[in-house]
């Protein structure tokens, strides 16, 4: 199984950081979670919903949690191995 960046930004609400409280935040807004599985860029499509939300620090905080994700991802497909 793939990890998903929604599954992975859920585990982070309980953070006392910019990536916990950007977790809650984005756990609020009304956002369609459900990507098309012809969708292929996860990456782009997360950043759409950051981009409307309007929120010029969410950006950074968007792009800081990515570069974690990317990490979590890595080790949880090299478990795999």
């Amino acid at each position: 199984m793939i990890l998903r960046f929604e599954e992975w930004l859920i585990g982070q609400q309980y953070r006392e950081d910019l990536i916990g409280d950007f977790a809650r935040i984005l756990d609020t807004q009304d956002i369609s979670h459900k990507f098309s599985r012809r969708q292929l860029d996860e990456h782009k499509s997360w950043a759409d919903i950051v981009i409307r939300i309007g929120e010029p620090g969410h950006v950074v905080t968007f792009n800081e949690a990515w570069q974690e994700f990317l990490l979590a991802k890595q080790a949880a497909a090299d478990t795999l191995d």
